[in-house]
């Protein structure tokens, strides 16, 4: 069910601002940045945001200096970014499990891995390569403990976290997130991982 556009749309019908919104960006884009710069991240990479939902984190990495996808395959996401942003950064309403994506020099992924089925975490991993260039990276926030609520979001531990990233990925930093938003705090991780060369 997660699996179709459908589903997230309902939820934006009924919710008007869901659940896991927090109306801006989150504290965890400096995070990720301390750490990925010092990788041979650099402004003006293209960097793509899978499930941006409203665009908070998209916008915050625009003002960063990055160039910009928001992506999600909810019309009613894209449609709340854009009314929200406008054309800051470039809205994509497009399925993540498409082959005909990217290819771009990172991903910021705010817990778009764990908002998935688990059954198809394999799968996500190799969507994650195939839309990047050679080398690129993935940078991910991800839910270790979802205080025990049925998914989505789907916790997922470090030790499987790094089982599934290491078949097409080299790790290059896993630990806990120390400055999440006040409603996550010490529920998340963080993930920084480079693609293998082909």
């Amino acid at each position: 069910m997660t699996d179709h556009p459908d589903y997230w749309n309902r939820l934006y019908e009924e919710q008007g601002r869901p659940g896991w919104d927090m109306d801006g960006a989150t504290p965890l884009v400096r995070d990720m940045l301390d750490l990925a710069l010092p990788l041979g991240l650099r402004p003006g990479s293209d960097l793509v945001v899978p499930g941006c939902g409203y665009g908070h984190d998209a916008v915050e990495l625009d003002a960063r200096g990055f160039a910009v996808t928001g992506l999600d395959f909810a019309p009613l996401a894209i449609q709340g970014a854009m009314k929200r942003y406008g054309d800051r950064v470039a809205w994509s309403q497009a399925d993540w499990f498409s082959t005909q994506l990217g290819p771009w020099d990172a991903i910021f992924d705010h817990t778009c891995f764990v908002a998935m089925d688990p059954a198809r975490r394999p799968a996500y991993v190799d969507a994650c390569a195939h839309h990047l260039r050679p080398g690129g990276l993935w940078m991910a926030v991800v839910f270790h403990d979802v205080n025990g609520r049925p998914g989505p979001p789907h916790a997922v531990s470090m030790s499987e976290m790094r089982l599934l990233a290491e078949a097409r990925f080299e790790i290059l930093h896993l630990a806990h997130a120390t400055n999440s938003h006040p409603r996550r705090l010490g529920r998340e991780f963080l993930l920084v991982a480079r693609r293998r060369q082909d």
